[in-house]
């Protein structure tokens, strides 16, 4: 499994009995090969996922369409090794990771690091275009920020907020048209996705505790209002009775308690304050 601190690599004491004694797998380990058979094909399912939600972005480029064919062959290629798996009760390793231990041993490497590298480069290829593109991947959401289009209403009303619709890379007369707006007393927008990205996480992270016991029980409140701070600037504003721009470190997350895409809630907005 992926985790932040590196990978850790998860064998059953049958499996690492093998391995130590240089022993081939007994029927007794049957059961246990199928189960992880089955657990790899649920992966390379979630990997398929991934990769339907590089196909279908709603601003596609070059990478996120790269991305859809890669990551999708190899989540193609799991399911296939992984279905095996499970008919057979024997282990069975992607066609990725074979060819990259072929290529390892063709170019003079020993059986030990010819295992690594097949294992890294089976591991790496979605995890780059993961990294890459944000591709949403279970792996992938360890790194630990927010991807705020999977809070975001593809309809401008809810379910789903509109952070991304209202209160990112806005112009200065684009705020300025928003303040038009009677009820509106200030506009605001982030510098970047990225950078809305980031603050946004950093503020979850910071009330973590916090959210959690709102999302078991809301206690009649369908909003969790959040302030934090950030170390740099994240993004500016403008206000009716100051119309020149602000540039503030300072940000507001609201979260609704609603089921969206999966989640107990959703970010309704978030957007810098000053």
């Amino acid at each position: 499994m992926a985790e932040e601190n590196g990978l850790r690599v998860v064998l059953s004491p049958v499996q690492l009995a093998a391995a130590m004694s240089d022993k081939s797998v007994t029927e007794g380990e049957t059961l246990s090969n199928r189960l992880l058979g089955g657990l790899g094909l649920a992966g390379g399912v979630i990997e398929l996922i991934g990769a339907g939600v590089m196909c279908y972005a709603p601003d596609p480029t070059l990478l996120t369409k790269v991305g859809c064919v890669i990551v999708g062959t190899h989540s193609m290629d799991s399911i296939k090794a992984a279905s095996n798996q499970m008919i057979t009760g024997q282990p069975t390793t992607t066609d990725s990771y074979q060819s990259a231990v072929s290529l390892a041993k063709t170019l003079g490497a020993d059986d030990d690091t010819a295992y690594r590298v097949g294992l890294t480069v089976d591991i790496a290829v979605p995890l780059a275009f993961a990294a890459a593109i944000g591709a949403v991947r279970v792996a992938a959401v360890r790194m630990g920020r927010v991807k705020l289009i999977m809070h975001e209403s593809m309809t401008g009303v809810k379910p789903g907020g509109h952070t991304i619709a209202r209160h990112v890379g806005l112009t200065k007369e684009q705020l300025a048209e928003r303040l038009k707006n009677p009820r509106i007393r200030k506009a605001s927008s982030f510098n970047s996705l990225r950078s809305a990205e980031i603050a946004i996480s950093s503020a979850l992270k910071a009330n973590k505790e916090w959210i959690r016991l709102w999302a078991i029980n809301p206690r009649g409140r369908p909003n969790l209002e959040l302030t934090h701070i950030m170390g740099t600037e994240i993004g500016y504003g403008l206000a009716k009775d100051f119309p020149r721009i602000v540039k503030t470190a300072r940000l507001k997350v609201i979260l609704h308690h609603q089921e969206f895409n999966g989640k107990p809630y959703f970010i309704l907005t978030a957007f810098p304050d000053f």
